[in-house]
């Protein structure tokens, strides 16, 4: 029965997603990010499979290196879903062409805005509206824009509709732009440990599958046996 749950639960994920890659063409990474993989459900889905993930090793024992590298594979990703929810930051940043901005709008837990500052500085050097071949309707619209670190270190960068741009682990989306076509909003959001602990789950997750699929004494290899006996 414990088992039957646990399998459950893991293809309600699997399926969670791969529904969340097909959403993200149409809604963008920052849409997915809030509403499925940083969402309350989704951690609770992760929690319960950790749970019965390390309730089924202790009840059964489990030795095999294959599947203590899978549940350990949860355990790692529920720990990145839970850094992102506790140190990640999203905002809003207005750009005026030539003006150096170092700080974003964010919401508080009151509801509130508040202004926190930027791990860099930025400046917007050109902003282009793109619109449909004969008429005034926006196609597309792209911000450049010039990145500090130091004051002898920058970076140029790039942003569109459909373009997002990223710099040590700060991602920056084009949200919409000023009515005189000078200025540009930029949709900002800061994970800096978060998605890389949630990578190493993923690559926990990926080698325990393939280990558990190849393993000489693996039941799949047992079927696969049968079945070509």
């Amino acid at each position: 029965m414990l088992k039957k749950i646990l399998f459950t639960v893991y293809i309600i994920i699997i399926v969670s997603l791969g529904s969340a890659t097909i959403i993200e063409k149409y809604h963008g990474s920052e849409y997915v990010s809030t509403h499925i993989y940083g969402s309350w459900w989704m951690i609770v889905l992760w929690a319960v499979l950790v749970a019965l993930s390390i309730f089924y090793i202790l009840w059964r024992r489990v030795k095999r290196l294959s599947m203590m590298t899978l549940h350990l594979s949860f355990i790692v990703i529920l720990a990145g879903a839970l850094l992102t929810h506790l140190t990640s930051k999203s905002g809003m940043i207005h750009l005026r062409k030539g003006e150096l901005t170092t700080s974003f709008s964010a919401q508080s837990s009151d509801g509130e805005s508040v202004r926190l500052p930027l791990p860099f500085s930025i400046m917007l050097t050109h902003f282009e509206v793109k619109r449909h071949e004969g008429t005034d309707a926006a196609a597309d619209y792209v911000s450049r824009f010039t990145i500090y670190t130091s004051e002898n270190d920058s970076i140029q960068g790039e942003v569109s509709m459909n373009n997002i741009y990223s710099h040590n682990n700060t991602r920056l989306y084009q949200a919409s732009y000023d009515e005189d076509e000078k200025g540009s909003y930029l949709s900002l959001n800061s994970d800096p440990y978060g998605i890389t602990v949630t990578y190493i789950g993923y690559a926990l997750l990926f080698i325990g599958l393939i280990w558990i699929l190849l393993a000489p004494k693996g039941k799949y290899r047992q079927v696969i046996r049968q079945i070509t006996m």
